[in-house]
């Protein structure tokens, strides 16, 4: 891993590995999270990856992307904490597998910066067809997130606990954010992003394409660029009381969401004690979880213990019948005092430790795993997944229980049949 700094906010990380036959180039922008920038600032990597100045329509793109063997462009927006990261990337193939000594990569990392730093606009505003185009097929994600009841489930549960901050809305924004955008908001959003983000370029492949982090700082440099620095994400106060919230909806399957929380929030040294624990928790089919609420009690369909270290919360959410729904929640608050009074073998901490480690080796197999592991973290090293690992293997017993006794459950989120439906 080589990790350099190109200039003032923009970082440059080469991941030198020689598995593949391609190369991976990734801009990141990230900015803090903001409520009112959400969701144009969410958009803005969707219209972008969409046409540019040269390549103004998807025909013209797709032509483009063929002449180079089928490469691959594209964007994402998510969150980090109390981060907001805007995602563009490249997939080429190796130069020195090309006939005719095409420069393959250089010509995709062209085309992708030209994607972001010369789009398609008119008059400062973006071109309304592809705000259009783009706008819809988001507010059709919001609007079909209700078919996917686990997922809605997840996203209710955090808008209750995070109310109020912009964590709690949906990395899209929300539907009616989402419908107000203009082509001029998304240029404006478009400025702001380019000369406000701290920038990191990653490159995952077997060498670094000549002068690509040069490329970059000169494109930045026809800005006037003033990068905010980025707080650390701030953990949630838990509740003097549970929150409880239930929704009857027209279903046969319940829903059960227990939202827990913690002061602890860092990077993954810091917290790989927490990645161990809930693992033991809901994870594999040694855990607690698994192995007692689903398994021998039979009280749920599913039951997973999912943590999140950027905010401090760890959520174990449950496919249930509705008249077992309070025997779950029950149960799963059983098992955590388990942990809590040490009952735990360490034939179940060494699988789960194993477990943890396998997922992480299986990083090295795809280059946009390894690409997203590292976009995924700030600070100003990176962690490595082998020094992860490290850190995984040192966690003991003691640590596990440490960190089970670290959460407080906060709220509890139920989707149960509508009054006199089975």
């Amino acid at each position: 891993m080589n990790y350099i700094n190109i200039a003032d906010g923009v970082k440059g990380l080469f991941i030198e590995n020689h598995r593949f036959s391609t190369t991976h180039i990734s801009v990141n922008l990230y900015v803090p999270l903001k409520s009112e920038r959400v969701a144009v600032n969410a958009l803005l990597p969707y219209v972008l990856s969409s046409c540019c100045k040269d390549y103004p329509d998807f025909s013209a793109l797709n032509l483009k992307l063929s002449e180079l063997y089928g490469a691959e462009v594209g964007g994402i927006a998510d969150k980090i904490g109390d981060t907001q990261v805007l995602k563009f990337f490249s997939f080429s193939v190796e130069d020195e597998l090309i006939p005719d000594a095409v420069k393959l990569t250089e010509e995709a990392c062209s085309l992708l910066f030209s994607m972001i730093f010369e789009p398609s606009v008119k008059n400062d505003s973006f071109l309304e067809a592809d705000v259009e185009r783009e706008r819809r097929l988001t507010l059709e994600k919001i609007a079909g997130i209700i078919n996917d009841k686990r997922t809605y489930a997840v996203s209710k549960i955090l808008a209750e606990m995070y109310k109020g901050e912009a964590f709690g809305e949906l990395k899209t924004g929300s539907y009616e954010a989402v419908s107000k955008i203009t082509g001029k908001d998304l240029f404006a959003a478009w400025q702001d992003v380019i000369k406000t983000a701290q920038i990191r370029i990653q490159v995952v492949g077997k060498k670094l394409p000549a002068d690509l982090f040069e490329g970059l700082a000169k494109k930045l440099s026809g800005f006037n660029r003033k990068p905010t620095p980025l707080s650390p994400s701030v953990p949630k106060a838990p509740n003097k009381e549970v929150c409880r919230i239930e929704e009857n909806m027209d279903v046969s399957q319940g829903k059960l969401v227990m939202g827990f929380c913690t002061d602890l929030v860092g990077n993954d040294k810091d917290t790989a004690f927490l990645a161990v624990f809930s693992d033991l928790f809901g994870g594999g089919p040694y855990s607690k979880l698994f192995k007692n609420v689903r398994e021998k009690y039979s009280l749920c369909y599913y039951c997973a213990a999912r943590p999140n270290r950027t905010k401090g919360y760890l959520l174990v959410d449950s496919g249930v019948e509705p008249n077992n729904a309070e025997r779950a929640e029950k149960e799963i608050l059983n098992q955590l005092e388990d942990i809590k009074k040490g009952d735990i073998s360490p034939e179940d901490l060494a699988a789960s430790i194993r477990s943890i480690k396998d997922s992480l080796i299986c990083l090295n197999d795809s280059q946009a795993s390894l690409d997203a592991w590292y976009s995924m973290r700030l600070g100003d090293t990176p962690i490595s997944p082998e020094e992860y690992i490290s850190s995984i293997e040192a966690v003991t017993i003691e640590d596990v229980i440490k960190a089970a006794k670290m959460y407080t459950l906060d709220t509890v989120y139920k989707i149960m049949p509508k009054k006199g439906e089975n």
